[in-house]
């Protein structure tokens, strides 16, 4: 697989933005075999994105959610004040991102070694986290096979002195945190195997505002900008 076949990907999946956006632009425009990655991928995608279609989560999600949320645990309930607001859609919220993690080799590129195959297709998880008060908006995809976490930002905006810090809640759980966010450019992580254990479906993801550098306690201390519940794709 050639090196241009991510990005062109993203080009595609239209995931890009600021400079990265313009530079791909421009090579789309100028470079033969950029463009040429580009075409095969509107092809190959295309079809993808019919099979897709949007579906409503459980009516019993938020609810269920909101009642693990209820028991015993000071920062679970701070963070429960502010994700209690939120009802938005998360059943089916990032096609891009389920695309780019379980897209195959093409046919043309070199084939690997061969991998044992497995009994059924590693779960991928993802939240779509929005923001009522607040402009934050991301998208957060969870493998397991691999423990990658991937993070597709919207629109992330951070003053100056202060961060935005991602956290894991799980159902019953203290909130787990999963690092600070940029605000531009697709971020993929590997989480440490404890981490990654954590997640499931029913789970939720939120974003809090932090100090540079991230939380001084392990635990969210400022304003909770954003939160969506994590759902098997």
């Amino acid at each position: 697989m050639s090196e241009e076949i991510p990005l062109a990907a993203e080009y595609v999946l239209r995931l890009l933005e600021g400079e990265e956006l313009m530079d791909a632009r421009r090579r789309a425009a100028e470079d033969p075999a950029f463009a040429s990655e580009v075409a095969w991928w509107e092809e190959r995608l295309a079809p993808l994105f019919e099979e897709f279609a949007e579906e409503a989560p459980s009516p019993d999600l938020w609810p269920r959610i909101l009642r693990r949320l209820d028991e015993p645990g000071a920062a679970v309930v701070v963070l429960k004040k502010q994700i209690a607001r939120w009802r938005a859609a998360t059943a089916v919220a990032a096609v891009a991102a389920a695309v780019l993690l379980g897209l195959q080799l093409r046919p043309d590129a070199p084939v690997p070694a061969p991998l044992p195959q497995a009994t059924s297709p590693a779960p991928l998880l993802v939240a779509s986290l929005v923001g009522e008060d607040a402009p934050e908006a991301l998208t957060v995809a969870f493998r397991a096979e691999g423990r990658e976490l991937v993070i597709t930002p919207a629109r992330v905006e951070a003053p100056s002195g202060r961060a935005r810090q991602l956290w894991l809640i799980p159902e019953g759980g203290q909130p787990i945190s999963l690092g600070l966010v940029a605000s531009e450019g697709v971020q993929r992580r590997v989480l440490p195997a404890a981490v990654a254990s954590r997640f499931a479906n029913g789970g939720v993801v939120a974003v809090s505002d932090e100090p540079t550098g991230g939380s001084p306690t392990g635990q969210p201390t400022g304003a909770v900008l954003a939160a969506g519940g994590l759902n098997t794709v």
